[in-house]
């Protein structure tokens, strides 16, 4: 038998979190958009409220949130901030401190994420390069074994919460080649904090005022040995777990956002008035309100659809990894297009 209800705990949480949401990030996102950056309240109110690195475990002092809870609070963030800033950083931060928890050392998760769940420090995702996109097995950063440690050097580009995380602290899952001579099964998957001395070139977006967005290069920077995620040259494997629980957030992020502007088209709608009555009452606008209801409701159904097959996929192997990232794809396509 089908049962597509949340959970009583769930609810809870949706309803706590729109709260939080309507209180501390909608009255302040046009002050957002001015000054092109968060205000710092909101990462406080947000780490006060365990909404960072939910998915960490509670003995490093997070909530060890499933997936589908996790989206759920994403989505309220998404319904107050329309720029999509707080909810990429929320994704961000909760995807890649996620594949921390699960991959890490236990000397780094130790040492980061009790951190990371007071906000006192971010973890993003430093994948992408200049002349490779998001090919990984072209990537030319690289890593070299000494001693105990890992030197590495190369540049990451289109890389979101550069800012952030040098003002608030933190680092990257940072995808490096550990073979040279091989494509995705000489990648390794390190967790490289963020260092000044980084040669840092900050991009201009069109939207997401409130998120940092920019390029850097590296040189001969030290990663301890312990900050490795899994084991050599197993990056690739791992970091698509990452990838994909990212792109289930931004799928149920983007029909939170959408069906939230339908709903404020709404009421625009009965208060605007044309030939005597409002114009909600004309019938060949309800024709598109209904295509549009229709189609938004189903892809927000896909999204968590996919993002339950993901958390089951990762509790207990029930899908495959390609079902997994099949129904994924899907949700992302039909949330974002």
């Amino acid at each position: 038998m089908l049962d597509y209800s949340f959970s009583d705990e769930q609810e809870l949480l949706r309803e706590t979190a729109r709260e939080f949401c309507e209180r501390e990030i909608a009255p302040k996102i046009k002050q957002m958009i001015n000054d092109r950056r968060m205000p710092t309240s909101i990462w406080k109110a947000m780490a006060k409220m365990n909404f960072l690195g939910m998915n960490v475990p509670e003995e490093y002092g997070g909530m060890g949130a499933d997936p589908i809870s996790t989206a759920i609070v994403a989505e309220e963030i998404s319904r107050a901030d329309p720029t999509a800033s707080i909810p990429v950083l929320f994704l961000v931060d909760n995807a890649w401190s996620y594949l921390v928890s699960k991959y890490g050392t236990p000397g780094l998760k130790s040492e980061l994420l009790p951190k990371v769940v007071k906000g006192e420090k971010i973890v993003g995702i430093a994948s992408t390069e200049p002349n490779f996109g998001s090919d990984i097995g072209s990537m030319k950063s690289y890593a070299i074994e000494k001693d105990n440690k890992y030197i590495a050097s190369g540049e990451k580009a289109y890389i979101s919460l550069v800012r952030d995380i040098a003002e608030i602290g933190g680092g990257f899952v940072t995808v490096l080649k550990t073979d040279i001579k091989k494509r995705t099964d000489g990648v390794s998957l390190f967790y490289m904090p963020y260092d000044r001395s980084f040669d840092v070139t900050y991009l201009q977006e069109m939207g997401r005022e409130g998120s940092s967005w920019a390029a850097y290069s590296f040189k001969d920077i030290s990663i301890p040995k312990d900050y490795m995620l899994g084991k050599p040259n197993q990056g690739f494997k791992i970091i698509h777990e990452g990838f994909e629980f990212a792109r289930g957030l931004i799928s149920v992020i983007s029909a939170g956002a959408a069906l939230k502007s339908l709903e404020n088209g709404v009421e625009y709608m009965k208060n605007r008035e044309a030939f005597g009555k409002p114009i909600v009452k004309f019938q060949g606008l309800q024709f598109q309100l209904a295509d549009h209801v229709a189609r938004m409701e189903a892809a927000r159904t896909i999204a968590y659809k996919a993002l339950w097959m993901y958390a089951a996929e990762q509790k207990s192997g029930r899908f495959s990894r390609f079902q997994v990232s099949k129904e994924i794809a899907i949700a992302k396509l039909l949330t974002t297009t």
